[in-house]
């Protein structure tokens, strides 16, 4: 499940849009909560999801997506919509994170601290165990090696003491170890490529999208002009650019 700390806003911006996003299953599920929460029945919100889908593909066959409704409607009745504001890393923190040699391995301590108050938060007895599997995990601390090198990684941080594993041989999960008060140094609010957001604290050439949000690399970092999008954002808003060009000319060659 991709994390999203305010889920509300999140379905309203997906709804403005008519975007099922890249996973449709859970755009429907909060999209469900969305109207739920603005107090509809259970009848009238699954006809605003049967609109809203038709909205996002007019081809769209409802009884095909009839199982998946149900079950985004299922789900949004079982939790609540999630409203965080944003997950705080201390200094402290931050130390102990600056402090493991190489970048993977502070980069994966980073995201771990960061999964473990998001669940902490979103469930407070949770007691910073993280249960996100091991390739979402990766893919967020923008990780990309074998599994035997994550296998060392995860082995250098329990033998620093900073996690711990479960006692279960068949459970994956582990318990972040060194959360601690301090004073703010970073805020999270979103965690998209939290490994970029790592390595853009400390000064390394990453920017944050002014399109989408999300942290990404400095195409050229010795380029004075400022980057304001990442590439795929660059490539949709040159095309919309190129086609309303397009049709400003032919308004105007129609006068």
């Amino acid at each position: 499940m991709s994390i999203i700390l305010k889920e509300r806003e999140w379905a309203e911006k997906m709804i403005q849009s008519n975007s099922l996003g890249k996973k449709p299953s859970e755009t429907l599920y909060r999209v469900a909560r969305y109207y739920i929460d603005n107090g509809y029945a259970k009848k009238e919100v699954r006809n605003k999801l049967e609109l809203f889908l038709t909205h996002c593909d007019h081809t769209v066959s409802i009884p095909k997506w009839s199982d998946a409704l149900d079950y985004a409607i299922s789900r949004a009745y079982k939790y609540e919509a999630i409203n965080i504001d944003s997950i705080d890393i201390t200094d402290t923190e931050m130390k102990i994170i600056d402090s493991l040699d190489g970048k993977q391995i502070r980069r994966l301590a980073f995201t771990l601290l960061c999964l473990a108050k998001y669940w902490n938060t979103v469930i407070p007895n949770s007691d910073y165990w993280v249960n996100n599997k091991d390739n979402e995990i990766m893919s967020m601390a923008n990780i990309n090696t074998s599994i035997k090198r994550q296998g060392l990684m995860y082995w250098t941080l329990r033998e620093a003491g900073l996690i711990q594993f479960s006692r279960k041989i068949d459970n994956t999960n582990v318990r972040v170890c060194f959360a601690q008060e301090g004073n703010v140094v970073c805020r999270i609010s979103d965690f998209r490529n939290l490994g970029y957001q790592y390595l853009k604290y400390h000064g390394e050439p990453y920017f944050e999208c002014q399109n989408c949000g999300v942290t990404t690399k400095i195409s050229d970092p010795n380029n004075k002009r400022r980057q304001k999008y990442c590439r795929s954002c660059a490539t949709e808003i040159a095309i919309q650019q190129r086609i309303n060009s397009v049709m400003r000319s032919r308004a105007l060659s129609i006068q």
